[in-house]
């Protein structure tokens, strides 16, 4: 069983670089700020909202965003997880607003099956529908339990 997960490991591996190799187009770096940006606007207001709430639910005048806690943590790691996916959604939807980016990254995912814009977004929809109910338990698990 170890040699087929190691075989798996190398598919996988092998099969990132030839993605990687793929992606010729300078439009893909458009994808970073597109994505770090919400992501970090999101998570932010996320953790201004719930260190308030949290402030306000065990009755602590704290200075900082989160208090101070492994509760604070947990808040923070869940709040990281919960907008993982919809800020990647975000951030194809964003780039597929530039019309030289769009044309180039649909010229790119045309001659593989599976990599266009709508089959990309279908496979982090359903990772966001995974990942961000855990990360909404985590972070409430850290807000509503005053560790």
């Amino acid at each position: 069983m170890g040699a087929n997960k190691a075989a798996r490991q190398v598919g996988y591996i092998t099969e990132a670089r030839v993605r990687a190799g793929r992606r010729r187009s300078g439009w893909n770096l458009l994808l970073i700020p597109c994505y770090i940006v919400p992501w970090f606007l999101l998570v932010f207001g996320s953790l201004v909202v719930l260190g308030r709430l949290s402030a306000v639910l065990h009755d602590r005048n704290d200075v900082g965003v989160l208090p101070d806690t492994v509760g604070g943590i947990l808040i923070a790691v869940g709040a990281l997880f919960i907008w993982l996916g919809p800020s990647m959604i975000l951030a194809n939807q964003l780039v597929s607003c530039v019309r030289p980016a769009r044309r180039a990254l649909d010229l790119e995912a045309a001659t593989v099956p599976g990599t266009d814009r709508a089959s990309a977004n279908g496979r982090l929809l359903k990772m966001t529908l995974l990942v961000t109910p855990m990360g909404l338990v985590v972070a409430l698990v850290g807000l509503l339990v005053p560790w």
